[in-house]
């Protein structure tokens, strides 16, 4: 999970096939905390997405992109639709990852309702800032159970049984 790399290169390798899922792309007011981690910006577009590993969803990733990197002539994620952010990210040098958060969703968020049968178990994710020029976004990305971060997890516990 600390790895900095491009999440979408590892969750590539680890499938035949890879995709992504667009569940919603809009222009949303941001809370107080998102505010002040982009750099006091009230308004931004908020992407949210499933990446897939062969049809099974292993990652919800929630994007919050400036306006203006989102619209118009130029603009660096203008018509990104199913395409991974993180192509972009990764292989544009102008794009600099500030460290991750770390945290866990548990029940009864909508998140781990909709994806997780055992109410115990959290799903774990983190959050990241990406400064590019004057502006900054922000990537969170929440592994699903079935994403291969957990594997070595599940491993470790069958090991010691």
């Amino acid at each position: 999970m600390l790895d900095t790399s491009s999440l979408t290169e590892r969750l590539q390798a680890h499938c035949r096939q890879f995709s992504v899922q667009v569940i919603g792309q809009a222009r949303c007011a941001l809370s107080v905390e998102e505010t002040q981690k982009l750099g006091g910006i009230k308004e931004a577009v908020v992407r949210e997405v499933i990446l897939l590993g062969d049809g099974v969803p292993w990652v919800y990733a929630r994007s919050v992109l400036p306006i203006s990197m989102c619209e118009g002539a130029g603009a660096a994620f203008d018509g990104l639709g199913s395409q991974p952010l993180g192509k972009i990210l990764f292989n544009d040098a102008r794009f600099v990852r500030a460290p991750f958060e770390l945290g866990r969703v548990t029940a009864p968020s909508e998140l781990h309702t909709n994806w997780v049968n055992d109410a115990h178990m959290p799903l774990w994710g983190r959050r990241s800032v990406f400064h590019f020029e004057q502006q900054r976004l922000m990537v969170a990305e929440i592994f699903l159970p079935a994403s291969p971060a957990y594997k070595h997890v599940v491993q470790g516990i069958h090991e010691s049984i």
